[in-house]
């Protein structure tokens, strides 16, 4: 690929992975020792028992890379202020409908995923989106009003592999020829994430677990939490391959900075496309897409799959 070419496509993703986190950053903010007590979790009913969120409260959709058939939505809660809200004991269903067909609506149960347990989180449902375009959703809280109805755009095609699709396979680095500082900012990393080639892994007839993440430099505060989780549950599963892939390459330069052209090749256009971080890609023994999940993710929600 021309060198004009790749920094055009990189400078790209960069912009919709700043979109991604502008729209994320509104439910996570930093990872502050106090975003419990900020964050007001596990507490947002209003005084009274009144409603299950304040008034003034309003939803997002904090993914990007959604596409058309059944498809996980991420939603986050704020009020009105920017305090986030929600908690696994909030009752929360979820509407959605395209635009062109409002008449045609799917309602979902949503389940609340913490990003920082006992801090703050998400909610999330999964939709049959049968068609490209702008949809609108409306949460509706177990007590009190709906919520006003945001917007989210389907794609035709995601960025990121689809359900279904060939996962790419490129070479990634490994402890074989690489140290822990050269090719991951995990602070605490597994060693076993960093024995296997993505390329390597993705041909071996095994089941694979591939993170794409960057602890020390995520814009959205999701990566440390996420590849916790993924590591958490990979003791699990002695049949299944993990791997984790930094989304920056060239850590130990002494000038690094986390910038479009250190972005590793993995995550580029060429191979995995990614439009944003943290992800989670589950592949089958085939080397075929079998799960995604983009930004947040359970522990149970790998445990199903797996």
């Amino acid at each position: 690929m021309p060198e004009e070419a790749n920094t055009a496509m990189t400078t790209r993703r960069l912009i919709r992975s700043a979109a991604f986190a502008g729209v994320l950053a509104l439910v996570v903010a930093a990872c502050g020792s106090n975003a419990a007590s900020e964050s007001g979790a596990g507490s947002s009913t209003v005084a009274g028992g009144e409603a299950t969120f304040p008034a003034d409260s309003f939803s997002i959709v904090a993914n990007a890379d959604i596409g058309v058939g059944r498809s996980r939505v991420l939603f986050g809660i704020l009020e009105g202020g920017g305090r986030r809200l929600g908690s696994p004991t909030d009752g929360v269903t979820i509407s959605v409908s395209h635009t062109e067909s409002p008449d045609v609506v799917q309602t979902e149960t949503a389940i609340f995923t913490w990003i920082i347990e006992g801090a703050f989180g998400l909610f999330r449902a999964e939709f049959d989106l049968g068609s490209p375009g702008l949809w609108r959703a409306v949460v509706v809280p177990e007590a009190g009003d709906p919520l006003p109805p945001t917007g989210f755009n389907v794609l035709a095609d995601t960025a990121a592999p689809a359900l279904g699709e060939a996962a790419p396979a490129p070479q990634t680095p490994t402890l074989i020829d690489s140290s822990f500082d050269e090719i991951t900012t995990d602070p605490d990393p597994d060693p076993s994430f960093y024995e296997l080639s993505l390329d390597e892994a993705l041909v071996n007839g095994r089941r694979t677990v591939v993170v794409f993440s960057t602890p020390a430099f995520c814009q959205t505060a999701t990566c440390g939490p996420l590849l916790d989780i993924v590591k958490g549950e990979a003791p699990n599963y002695p049949d299944v391959d993990f791997v984790h892939v930094e989304v920056y390459t060239n850590l130990t330069d002494p000038d690094f900075a986390p910038i479009p052209t250190n972005l590793a090749p993995a995550v580029l256009g060429e191979w995995w496309n990614l439009p944003s971080e943290p992800w989670v890609f589950v592949v089958d023994e085939t080397g075929t897409v079998q799960a995604r999940f983009e930004g947040v993710m359970a522990a149970a929600e790998l445990a199903a799959e797996l």
